[in-house]
């Protein structure tokens, strides 16, 4: 498959839903509302989708099962348009609980389910990560051996490492009571490692460090905005922090080692790569994301410690419902 105009336009629209659908579905949540950037995103992610969903109808396939070129992710044109139906819908009777699933289910299943398909090596994306980037791809064909090899071939403590990592990613799931330096021990901890892995495997460039730099700043700048998580209190008097659960540091630790991991086969398979720069800056950005994240979870409890010791008589002090 050729990039046609028709693909272009497919693709630069549903890779810009795919952007913007979390910023649109933030905007609502929590005690602090963003009605206008809620709508003015909302009606850019709808327009984006219907682009996607319109130019899909002119992208044919003869690689997967289909009929007259229409295969079984064409389905998912109607299934779009139904949907947004339905949001609407639902927005105009007031209901706005059912406004929020229909579109929190179809940007799962539109921008994250169909948009993994799109990796598949039979797949213009597919085929650029897979064969142009990774070299996985014979010209013309996969070579379904290649992965299975990799995976064979790597070294014991690297899974010992990611158990150990799934563990530590589990335990941020459950309740707790922990000290603000434990605290803040596992958030640095994990973005030394972000770092560390942006300039162990792409150097220390100027545009390497600029774009991890710029990535992290404004992670950390996002997240500073933010409060607390709904449920997190600190006991000045015991010093100790209150954490409900959350899945948020396990997403995180999985993102930099699977970014880490990739990135090692990588370069493993083709070094050049560490000197492109399409291919290290966008890598740099991403770990610099993930350390802003995990810096400015840290920054926040940081700051609920510290509001504690300022107040004249130190008490449970709650945090804002996030």
């Amino acid at each position: 498959m050729q990039l046609t105009p028709v693909i272009a336009i497919h693709l630069s629209a549903a890779l810009a839903a795919t952007v913007i659908g979390p910023f649109a579905l933030w905007a609502r949540r929590g005690r602090t509302q963003r009605p206008r950037l809620h709508r003015a995103l909302g009606y850019a992610w709808v327009t984006l989708m219907i682009a996607t969903a319109v130019s899909a109808l002119f992208i044919h396939g003869n690689n997967l099962p289909h009929i007259y070129g229409y295969g079984p992710i064409h389905l998912l044109i109607p299934i779009v348009f139904v949907a947004l139906f339905g949001a609407f819908w639902y927005l105009a009777r007031g209901n706005i609980a059912g406004h929020r699933r229909t579109m929190q289910i179809t940007y799962v299943a539109s921008c994250v389910v169909a948009g993994g398909f799109t990796l598949l090596p039979s797949r213009y994306l597919g085929q650029v990560l897979w064969g142009e980037w990774l070299g996985l791809l014979s010209p013309g064909a996969a070579r379904p051996g290649m992965l299975a090899g990799i995976l064979g071939s790597t070294p014991f403590w690297v899974w010992a490492l990611l158990a150990g990592l799934l563990i530590l990613g589990y335990s941020q799931t459950r309740p707790r009571q922990t000290s603000p330096t434990r605290t803040l021990a596992m958030p640095l901890a994990m973005g030394a490692l972000s770092f560390y892995g942006t300039i162990s495997a792409l150097g220390t460039s100027v545009p390497v460090l600029a774009g991890w730099l710029l990535s992290t700043v404004l992670a950390v700048a996002c997240m500073a905005r933010l409060p607390a998580t709904g449920g997190t209190h600190y006991d000045a008097i015991r010093r100790m922090i209150e954490l409900p659960g959350s899945w948020v540091p396990m997403l995180l630790i999985l993102g930099i080692f699977l970014t880490k991991y990739s990135v090692g086969v990588g370069l493993a398979l083709r070094p050049a790569l560490q000197q492109e720069l399409a291919f290290a800056l966008p890598i740099a950005m991403l770990y610099g994301l993930f350390t802003g994240l995990f810096a400015g979870r840290a920054l926040r409890l940081l700051r609920l410690v510290l509001a504690a010791h300022r107040s004249p008589a130190p008490t449970l002090t709650p945090a804002t419902q996030a």
